[in-house]
């Protein structure tokens, strides 16, 4: 750039421009060009100072795009009801188009007699006399300046000619402070986001307010219409964070995400695609085992990034995928010390309490043979044993109960899936139902039964719970001898003969298509309740 400033200069001393009037009012525009670090204000501030130095009655400043046409256009000298007649401003072509592709100073008498000549938009001012200079900063063209309209004389002269190659330099040097600046700025306020965010999961701070306000940084950093943290594969997409109003639950209608980082809104196409929003940016969530999940920000008017912006955004995207995983670990750990202090009630449990109920048990069975002549006290001890029997069973279940945790990994065992059932089915009633197990229950059952143990539990134990009325209900999964035996009894008011169960019936159906029987024991009018039996064989 100094080299083009001195060969600038010494063009004007070619020139004869030793007037120190004029020299004063160069290196004064100069200095007013490079002024302020605001690059919108920058690019007015070129445009406005090029007009006066020159007596252009006209002036503007075309941003060179990523698609070699003008993505940005200031102005001057055009008032605002011109403006409102005009179709639309300048995109690049014709003359314009030129000075992008063949960066030099031009300087045209007639705009119309000039080859590259394409006319102007529908409702633009009537321009002749042109004098035009590229804007290069770094050896790139960054834009191009262009002054129309000479006001004391019929064109420009090649004194302006230098003169814009002057202010043209200084541009590049203002405009490229304001860039750095703007990018500084960027970065500063990106890093802001990262370390305030990143920190919180350490603090204490629940993963759903971090998600939240994340969304909301990053929303107001870009202008974004919504941002998104989801985790999960198309077909199951879970939203975890998210501005604006929720979502309601269900499919969100995202049945792929797309390979580039940025693409049309209908491409997603889904419930996400809010308040007119017409771009999608897509950044992957990463851990160890790979993508897990996604942040998405939907766009008014934005179909790409600058370098800054991505960089920052890739960091956030960083910053999420540690929160989500640091919250897991956390969760892990929690589970952990819940299991710690249920393993240990557990371990009493069974050392204790059981073997203080197997020693009453043995105890009453001592008993039981002296009472040999005695029908009353015999049939009495009976029942005692029974109950201890049941009561150990019981104690059984509930120490498994203490050593899983429910909606974990451990719903691949069958009793863990049978009590998850219960305690689901359970949760709004007004009594508890038992259960108990008897057998290798989750070694000996085939995975093709499962189904059907669930629908038999499901259909049984609800119609115990709304219609039964009683007091207690027992649940007994037993695997004895080749067989598989679920029972559900109660002691309510039975089933009446005049009423149809369509459910009972596909019990029943179940039974038969894996080769055993289900049968329904009841006794209508409160005299014993109802008893619910699906026995299958466990092989074939």
């Amino acid at each position: 750039m100094n080299r083009g400033l001195s060969e600038a200069l010494d063009a004007l001393a070619r020139h004869g421009v030793d007037d120190p009037r004029v020299l004063s009012d160069l290196l004064e525009a100069v200095l007013v060009v490079g002024r302020g670090l605001e690059l919108d204000r920058a690019l007015q501030r070129i445009v406005d100072v090029a007009s006066q130095v020159v007596g252009a009655r006209y002036g503007a400043l075309g941003v060179r795009g990523p698609d070699g046409g003008l993505s940005a256009f200031v102005y001057t000298g055009i008032t605002p009801a011109q403006r409102s007649q005009m179709d639309h401003l300048p995109v690049g072509r014709g003359v314009l188009g030129l000075l992008i592709d063949e960066p030099q100073v031009l300087r045209i008498p007639a705009l119309g007699d000039h080859p590259a000549s394409v006319g102007f938009p529908p409702g633009h001012p009537p321009m002749s006399t042109f004098l035009g200079a590229p804007i290069i900063i770094r050896g790139s063209v960054f834009g191009s300046i262009y002054l129309t309209e000479k006001r004391s004389a019929p064109e420009f002269t090649e004194v302006d000619e230098t003169l814009v190659a002057v202010l043209a330099v200084a541009a590049g040097v203002a405009v490229d402070n304001a860039r750095l600046f703007e990018q500084a700025r960027t970065r500063h306020r990106w890093m802001q986001v990262i370390a305030r965010r990143g920190s919180e999961p350490m603090a204490g701070i629940a993963l759903e307010d971090t998600l939240a306000r994340l969304c909301d940084d990053v929303a107001d950093l870009t202008a974004a219409v919504d941002v998104f943290v989801l985790t999960g594969a198309p077909g199951g997409v879970e939203v975890v964070g998210h501005t604006g109003a929720a979502i309601a639950g269900g499919d969100l209608g995202v049945t792929a995400f797309p390979t580039r980082s940025v693409v049309p809104a209908d491409e997603i196409g889904s419930s996400l695609i809010r308040r007119a929003a017409r771009w999608v940016t897509v950044q992957p969530l990463q851990r160890a085992a790979g993508t897990f999940g996604r942040l998405v920000i939907t766009h008014a008017d934005r179909p790409r990034w600058d370098d800054e912006d991505a960089a920052g955004l890739a960091g956030v995207a960083e910053v999420t995928s540690l929160a989500v995983a640091y919250a897991e670990q956390q969760q892990v750990a929690r589970d952990l010390e819940v299991l710690e202090d249920r393993h240990r009630i557990a371990r009493d449990l069974h050392d204790h309490v059981i073997q203080r109920l197997f020693a009453i048990g043995m105890s009453v069975q001592t008993m039981l043979a002296g009472a040999a002549t005695d029908d009353a006290a015999r049939a009495r001890l009976e029942q005692v044993v029974a109950d201890l029997d049941r009561t150990i069973a019981q104690i059984r279940t509930s120490i498994f109960d203490l050593q899983t945790i429910s909606g974990h990994h451990d719903t691949a065992t069958l009793r863990r899936r049978v009590l998850d059932i219960v305690s689901e089915l359970a949760a709004q009633a007004p009594i508890a139902p038992s259960v108990a197990f008897a057998g290798p229950v989750d070694t000996v059952v085939p995975e093709r039964l499962a189904p059907h143990i669930d629908a038999v539990l499901r259909e049984g134990l609800s119609n115990a719970l709304r219609h039964a009325d009683a007091d207690h209900i027992d649940v007994s999964v037993t695997a004895d001898d080749g067989v598989l035996t679920v029972a559900i009894s109660d002691d309510g008011v039975g089933i009446g003969t005049d009423v149809v169960y369509r459910g009972l019936d596909n019990l029943t159906r179940r039974a038969e298509d894996c080769d055993g029987v289900f049968e329904v024991a009841t006794a209508p009018g409160g005299a014993g309740g109802t008893t619910l039996t699906w026995t299958v064989p466990l092989t074939g």
